[in-house]
């Protein structure tokens, strides 16, 4: 991670690889996004992804982190932070 992330209370370092990952992906996708609001509070959706950014963000993160989620694992308004641990768990 970059000096501008903060490190998450309750988090771990593959966790937090995951966010790093998640954001990248974010900012590649919708480069609008303002990098300080990715925060694990808030959703995609709250980014300002709409739902075909949001498949390709989840698709991307998850080719680079070489892991396969189950789509029933994933809800709509998940936030970022549950989004990463269900992530972290494939690892």
């Amino acid at each position: 991670m970059n000096g501008s992330a903060q490190s998450v209370p309750g988090t771990d370092s593959a966790e937090e690889r995951v966010l790093a990952v998640l954001r990248r992906t974010t900012l590649e996708i919708v480069p609008e996004v303002e990098p300080a609001l990715f925060t694990p509070d808030r959703t995609l959706s709250d980014l300002g992804c709409n739902s075909i950014d949001r498949a390709e963000i989840v698709t991307l993160a998850m080719e680079e982190l070489g892991i396969a989620v189950p789509v029933h694992e994933f809800h709509q308004g998940m936030d970022l932070g549950t989004l990463a641990a269900i992530m972290r768990k494939q690892l």
